[in-house]
């Protein structure tokens, strides 16, 4: 008489396996949080590798800045829209009150073919992009103090993106930059954006004794995109666990044991 011999474990772990693949194929394309990335000691310089390596694409970039501090038409920007070489798209003046307490509400947007850019309740709105974004760095500088200028600062607070489609705000946290002996910048980066997204916060710039000048205390919000990462589609990863399970399947009955 023959006995034929079977494992228990391998049918349940062909059915393991099938309730994964399942389970893949079900859940493909999950929603997925934008990413903050740890930008701690980032620099310009390092920030301009990311670029001349192609890691990064600029689109454009929503800036404020000290500019001349004046409300005064044809004077030194302080607000604006720019292209990914700085040249303003579309530009503002404002008077920057110093110090904390003069934090005012910002907001950027951007649907995927129009920018707006409020601060304060001054609005700025471009065309003139479009195209895919997937991240985002935040910068913030501040120049050394001075004989007659010190304790430059910037900061972004309160910083919240809303993806599109949706109307729970991600908070980001708060970035800022203290010019004193050595001036100094920081960057904050945030990605796997995937598509429109609508950036709010607050900001304020400060400093003691005569005003800075241009971008001597300034802030940026440059938008773009980095290389698509390549990652298995799901019908691809569903097809090779399916693999899987044949194989497994083919080799539950070749070590089928007999026994006389």
């Amino acid at each position: 008489m023959s006995l034929f011999s079977k494992s228990r474990s391998q049918p349940q772990s062909l059915m393991a396996l099938g309730i994964m693949a399942m389970g893949l194929l079900v859940t493909s394309n999950p929603a997925q949080a934008a990413t903050i990335v740890n930008r701690t000691g980032f620099t310009d310089t390092q920030f301009q590798d990311t670029i001349l390596k192609g890691q990064f694409s600029e689109l454009f970039v929503a800036e404020g800045r000290a500019g001349d501090n004046n409300n005064a038409s044809g004077g030194e920007r302080e607000l604006g829209i720019n292209t990914a070489s700085g040249a303003p798209v579309t530009s503002g003046q404002r008077v920057w009150g110093t110090g904390a307490a003069k934090l005012v509400d910002f907001s950027l947007e951007y649907t995927g073919k129009q920018v707006n850019y409020i601060v304060d309740g001054q609005k700025l709105t471009s065309n003139d992009f479009s195209g895919p974004v997937t991240d985002i760095f935040f910068r913030t500088f501040a120049l050394a103090n001075s004989t007659t200028n010190k304790n430059n600062s910037v900061q972004l607070s309160d910083l919240k993106i809303y993806e599109s489609g949706s109307s729970l705000g991600q908070a980001i946290g708060s970035l800022s930059s203290l010019g004193t002996a050595t001036s100094d910048v920081d960057y904050l980066q945030i990605s796997d954006i995937k598509a429109g997204f609508k950036i709010t916060g607050k900001t304020a710039l400060s400093w003691t004794g005569v005003a800075p000048a241009r971008s001597q205390l300034a802030y940026q919000i440059k938008v773009g995109s980095t290389p698509k990462k390549k990652v298995p589609e799901p019908g691809t990863t569903g097809a090779l666990l399916l693999t899987g399970l044949v194989f497994l399947g083919c080799r539950k009955k070749a070590t089928t044991s007999v026994q006389v």
